[in-house]
Formats: structure tokens, C-alpha cells, sequence
């Protein structure tokens, strides 16, 4: 059966490699428990090779503990309500402003802006349908998910792609290593899987407009193969995978009792609405999630 819809072309076409990245953590310079030289040395021990730290209302600077294997990028959790992040922000923008001219002055700057915990901020899908410049949310957020029970948001990530806006999903630690809180989350709890042509700042920052990552809590995708209508992936060892479109149209793949999948692709009957985007499950109950694959 011929299918009469085709998905756009897949950043994961290009050439490159994958690299292991973090945008959302915290260190004395705002509520977080360790210095910036100390944190990025932790992220390091984990096998990051990218980070942004993001101290509240300001940025905080780390690109000078960049080398050949890990590129720190200055960053920023903005505040104000909603709350954004700046990844590569060079100045805050006032938190009384707007939501959107506090995007967009990070836009401006070059910044990759990511809404930042969007449940936590009680956000609702039009006030994020409203900002061009918003080019990401925070679908996962494990500090909130932890101390709050609402550190997930892909829900209104379907909401919002499915009134056409175009909005990548990050997920994040948000770890502060202060345990004088009395929830925190560590390091290493979710990430990016970057995909990226050259292992630079510019190279990193096209990828992330791009859409060329997805997100995780542990699996792995492996391969995300896109061609015309079809999408097969291959994958860590998973229990389901788990595949997504806008309205009443889904599908999930299960592993037979006691073995794993790892590969899964679109059924020949399955009709997207606007995008298809794939979750992965193991049997921890730890999450990746890939980008929305738009059709053309």
C-alpha cells in the first residue's frame, strides 16, 4: 500500500557523531552547592562533553573549560514567569518583561531559548503558541520531577506541536548538589543525545536549532532512519517503544515476556497527524524521547 504523506528529511541524514550533553544546573553563583569549576568537573566524570550551566538571572561563564573533549557554553535560567533558559545568552533580559521579549532578547543574542519546567510554571499551550522565538521546552525535568511530581510536560509538548508550532523537547537535571534543599536532583539524571557534524560551539548550537538530539533518562536511540514515509529505528534493549502523533492515532510496540526490542518501526497503517515523534521505555521505567518528525 502506497502511503500518501511523506515526513521532511532527517537532520540524522548529515554526517556526524553523537555527543553527551546538559543545559539545566545550578552553582553557588545562584541556589546550586558547588562551584562552576567543580561542576563542570562532575558532569565530565559522568561522560558529558557538553554543558551549559544556568544560574539564575545571570550567566554564568565556563566556555574557558572548554578543551578537546568537552565545550562548556555559557548559559542562563532567565526568570521571570514562565521561566526560559539561554543556552549561549551573553546578558539577562528583565524579569518583568513579557515572556516573549524576554525570548526574544535571548534570541537575539544567538541563544538557543528552551521554556524551562513548563508544568512547573502552570503554562498552558497558548502562551507558548504566541513566541516565534521558543525554540524548545523542557519535556522532562528530573528536579521537578522529583520534589514537585510535575517534571513532565509531553502532554503539552503535543499541544502545542499539534496547533503547528514547531518546538523541539530537552530533557534536564535542573541539579542543584545543595543539600541544604531538601529535594535536589543529582547529575546525570536525563540528557541530550546531540548529533552533530563538528564537535564545536557553532556546531552545537546548529544541531540544537536543528532538532538534531533527542532526549533521555537512560536509553538510547541508536539509529533514527527517516526515508519518504517510512521511520524504522534501532535502539538500546527497551521494553516498548512507544510511537505518537497529534489526536487519537498511537501505537505501541512491546517486547515479547522477558526478552527486549531493539528496533521497532512506523506500522504501514499508521496515519500521522501534523508529526510523529517515538518514546522509549525500559524496564526501569527510565524514558528517551525523540524529536517530532514533521511530514512535508
Amino acid at each position: 500500500m502506497k502511503r500518501k504523506f511523506k515526513f521532511e528529511p532527517s537532520p540524522f541524514n548529515a554526517p556526524g557523531f553523537w555527543i553527551k550533553a546538559g543545559f539545566h544546573c545550578h552553582t553557588l553563583n545562584s541556589d546550586g552547592g558547588m562551584t562552576p569549576e567543580a561542576t563542570v568537573k562532575k558532569y565530565r566524570q559522568l561522560g558529558y562533553h557538553c554543558l551549559g550551566i544556568t544560574d539564575h538571572r545571570q550567566v554564568t561563564p565556563i566556555e574557558s573549560f572548554s578543551d578537546d573533549t568537552f565545550i562548556g557554553i555559557n548559559s542562563i535560567e532567565n526568570g521571570g514567569t514562565p521561566d526560559v533558559i539561554g543556552v549561549a545568552a551573553t546578558e539577562p533580559a528583565a524579569v518583568n518583561l513579557p515572556f516573549i521579549d524576554r525570548v526574544d532578547h535571548l534570541a537575539e543574542q544567538g541563544a538557543f531559548t528552551i521554556a524551562a519546567h513548563p508544568t512547573y510554571c502552570a503554562v498552558t499551550p497558548d502562551v507558548y503558541l504566541s513566541v516565534p522565538n521558543l525554540m524548545a521546552m523542557e519535556i522532562y525535568n528530573a528536579y521537578c520531577n522529583e520534589a514537585y511530581a510535575n517534571g513532565i510536560a509531553t502532554e503539552l509538548w503535543d499541544m502545542v506541536l499539534g496547533q503547528g508550532k514547531r518546538i523541539w523537547g530537552v530533557a534536564g537535571d535542573d541539579a542543584h548538589l545543595n543539600r541544604k534543599k531538601r529535594y535536589y536532583s543529582d547529575t546525570g539524571k536525563a540528557w541530550l543525545a546531540i548529533w552533530t557534524e563538528s564537535f564545536s560551539r557553532n556546531g552545537i548550537l546548529t544541531a540544537l536549532k536543528t532538532g538534531s538530539f533527542y532526549s533521555t533518562c537512560g536509553p538510547t536511540f541508536q539509529v533514527i532512519l527517516v526515508e519518504k514515509s517510512y521511520i524504522r529505528i534501532s535502539c538500546s534493549p527497551v521494553c516498548e517503544v512507544r510511537w505518537r502523533t497529534f489526536g487519537n492515532v498511537g501505537f505501541v510496540d512491546y517486547a515479547p515476556h522477558n526478552q527486549w526490542l531493539v528496533e521497532s518501526q512506523l506500522p504501514e497503517w499508521f496515519e500521522p497527524n501534523i508529526f510523529v515523534r517515538i518514546e522509549l521505555v525500559d524496564h526501569d521505567g527510565k524514558h528517551a524521547w525523540s524529536n517530532p518528525i514533521f511530514l512535508q
